[in-house]
């Protein structure tokens, strides 16, 4: 059977249901996510999955369409659950609800890695940013962490409009890691010799892909994305 699973926005929450994409392809079915164009780059990092668009929907003849998003219409009835995110929504449906909730790149090694861009594995990834966070730390604060815990030269992850505003206010350009595709990321975090990361998509990523990184949490605890990977880094208010 043809399947869309739903889920529009953001990046990290869409990875987060690639576990239910590949339990679905390991029953034979022919997976899609329907998801905004911006974040189509990172099924570049799975086989078993493709993305989709909303327009697209009525003619590509789903057998079965899968709604999991929580926002607009969840986002009330996630908040009253207590649940977290990976609770509530793979406990949607309850075919679900059991699975092994990790993602999986299994073409993680067909994409750049940090020689291809001109970066020693040698380097601790610093990822500061993200776009739907309970609480937003300062940058300089989260930097200033960073440099008391890393050991290694440190560089900043920053998509283009990220970059765009670390050079304007003067940042270095060579301590800038950009990816030139979403589908890189999964390869650049998991051989950086450290990764730091608040909750955000680099988080997610590095838990799948990773032994260990910083991470600093969001301070909503139904937001927050733990993982075995996690080193939980408090900073003050």
């Amino acid at each position: 059977m043809k399947i869309c699973l739903v889920y529009s926005q953001r990046l990290g929450d869409i990875i987060r249901i690639l576990p239910i994409a590949r339990h679905l392809a390991a029953q034979g079915h022919e997976v899609y996510v329907e998801c905004l164009p911006q974040y189509v780059g990172v099924f570049g990092a799975v086989s078993y999955v493709r993305p989709s668009l909303r327009e697209l929907r009525e003619s590509e003849g789903f057998g079965r369409v899968i709604d999991l998003e929580i926002w607009p219409h969840r986002y009330d009835e996630f908040r009253r659950s207590g649940k977290s995110w990976e609770d509530f929504v793979f406990g949607i449906h309850s075919e679900f609800s059991n699975i092994h909730r990790k993602p999986h790149f299994d073409l993680i090694d067909e994409n750049d890695g940090l020689e291809s861009y001109g970066v020693s594995r040698e380097v601790c990834i610093f990822s500061p940013f993200g776009y739907s966070q309970a609480r937003h730390y300062r940058f300089s604060d989260l930097l200033a962490e960073c440099r008391r815990l890393a050991s290694k030269p440190i560089v900043t992850l920053a998509d283009p409009a990220q970059a765009k505003h670390l050079i304007e206010i003067g940042f270095p350009k060579n301590e800038i890691l950009r990816a030139r595709s979403q589908a890189d990321l999964p390869r650049l975090l998991r051989d950086a010799a450290e990764v730091f990361t608040i909750n955000s998509a680099p988080c997610i990523i590095a838990g799948a892909v990773r032994p260990w990184f910083w991470h600093v949490l969001s301070g909503c605890a139904q937001d927050d994305h733990y993982s075995a990977a996690s080193r939980v880094v408090t900073l003050g208010t």
